[in-house]
């Protein structure tokens, strides 16, 4: 049966057989997805009731920008989907939105087999100020979508992931994740053979931008050893943007990899990761990974991000981790990481893992601070300048075998620079204290602790990488402060 565009009511007090306006509202959901949709339709479920689904949405091909399909609820409070075992929402039409609703499962551990929300092959999609929660696989999956915005989603208490996005770079593509929370996703009971437990996990797709973003608690009951979940993460994806997140207290099976707080994964290309804060991870803060099989890595940037004591567990781990499976170096290369601020009092500061081959990897204009280990693991393709280098808590650091830099700068031409040491081995002197408990990422930029104390040697003692490799840098630093044509130094301001 189709319809005429119009607006559409459901109220757990309507009935099937009325008109299904808001004065003689439908019942069930199940009654509209009976009706074909038309473009410019709009669903309204009234606010604090609970509705059996699946809602299952499949419009009329014409929709389009200036005529959307709109699900939300009315009269106060939200609407919950329930999916029970199954999915709460599927969305295979053009131009919807979903807006202001709870999507229900039965629970990753107690029956719920499937994914919570699932838009497939469909364009220009908004969800909005939804609540996904109890689902076993991820609690959004876009697949094979395009020009689709995710704004203010709440995902938690789900099994392989909160947020997910897959595809090709031809079909999942101009997405945006902005204002999102993935909170407490812990694992996939039914998955013994790969990672699961991810916050936001962006695959095979083109040109997607993750802001103002935050991942807690999520991969602490992943089912199985080997490779496991990161906070937010992407893989096999170019145009990749991830900034001003927060991604903290992650977690992996015990014994097993990963556990992290960020990372460019397998086959990322020109991709960046910008502004954000990873703290106390049981993983590493930042990932730099390939795996064998992917496609090749390259020309990626790391820039104005902090990584404090993470690696908390996570055998291997660190404040930046660089890892491959391969033994090409060229599956990992070209990768700038310049004025980040990296501090770790447990794990590494900067570690490469046995295995790894790199090259095109330029380490510059950060500050690092560890306890012990300062950088680590075997040399490659990267190379270190300009870089503050500094022990905390009365450690003895180490440049790898090196009790100082300028036995490790001598000896391997780290930190030289036109026989010129541009590297310091030098307290920065942040203002401190050198802990974090921030989780609003609006408040990135009152993190004055970082910031430089007017007496820093740091100041204005950084490299001019526009000069020397042609690095444009942004317009502004991590504290929203505009950059100027002086050599930066790291990340902090003062």
């Amino acid at each position: 049966m189709t319809f005429a565009s119009r607006a559409y009511y459901v109220n757990n007090n309507g009935d099937d057989t009325q008109p299904g306006t808001r004065n003689k509202p439908f019942k069930t959901i199940q009654k509209l997805n009976s009706i074909k949709l038309q473009p410019g339709s709009k669903v309204y479920l009234a606010g604090n009731q609970v509705f059996t689904g699946p809602l299952i949405l499949t419009a009329d091909e014409s929709s389009t920008t200036s005529k959307p399909i709109t699900i939300t609820s009315y009269g106060g409070g939200k609407a919950t989907i329930d999916g029970g075992k199954g999915q709460a929402i599927l969305v295979n039409s053009n131009y919807t939105i979903l807006s202001h609703l709870n999507a229900k499962g039965a629970g990753r551990n107690d029956g719920n087999t499937t994914d919570g929300i699932l838009l497939a092959n469909t364009q220009g999609c908004t969800i909005e100020d939804v609540t996904i929660d109890g689902f076993q696989k991820a609690g959004l999956e876009v697949n094979n979508c395009t020009d689709v915005k995710v704004l203010k989603a709440t995902a938690r208490n789900n099994g392989s992931a909160g947020i997910s996005i897959s595809g090709t770079h031809e079909t999942s593509k101009n997405i945006v994740i902005k204002d999102c929370l993935a909170d407490n996703n812990p694992g996939d009971p039914t998955n013994l053979t790969n990672h699961s437990g991810n916050g936001i996990l962006v695959g095979g797709s083109d040109s997607v931008l993750i802001d103002h973003c935050v991942a807690t608690n999520n991969g602490w009951d992943m089912p199985r050893l080997g490779n496991g979940p990161v906070g937010i993460w992407g893989y096999e994806s170019s145009h990749l943007t991830i900034q001003y997140c927060i991604s903290y207290n992650n977690k992996t099976h015990a014994g097993a990899s990963d556990g992290g707080g960020f990372d460019f994964d397998g086959g990322v290309t020109n991709s960046v990761i910008q502004y954000c804060l990873s703290y106390n991870n049981e993983g590493s803060g930042y990932g730099l990974f390939q795996y064998e099989g992917a496609s090749h890595w390259a020309n990626n940037t790391m820039r104005y991000c902090i990584s404090v004591n993470d690696g908390t567990k996570t055998t291997g781990a660190a404040g930046i981790l660089v890892w491959s499976s391969t033994v090409d170096s060229v599956d990992l290369h070209s990768c700038m990481i310049y004025n980040n601020l990296i501090i770790n009092q447990q794990a590494p500061a900067v570690s490469f893992h046995q295995l790894s081959k790199n090259e095109g990897f330029l380490f510059a204009n950060n500050i690092i601070m560890a306890k012990d280990s300062l950088v680590n693991g075997p040399s490659s393709g990267e190379r270190f300048l300009g870089n503050i280098w500094w022990g905390i808590d009365g450690g003895i650091p180490k440049f790898r075998e090196f009790d100082n830099l300028a036995d490790w700068s001598a000896a391997t031409g780290q930190e030289t620079l036109k026989d010129k040491l541009v590297g310091l081995q030098a307290d920065p002197l942040l203002r401190g204290p050198l802990t974090t408990t921030l989780t609003d990422p609006y408040q990135l930029d009152t993190l004055s602790a970082y910031q430089l104390q007017d007496s820093s040697p740091a100041i204005d003692r950084g490299l001019n990488l526009k000069a020397l490799f042609d690095v444009i840098l942004p317009d502004q630093d991590f504290f929203g402060k505009p950059n100027n044509t002086k050599p930066y130094p790291g990340i902090a301001g003062h």
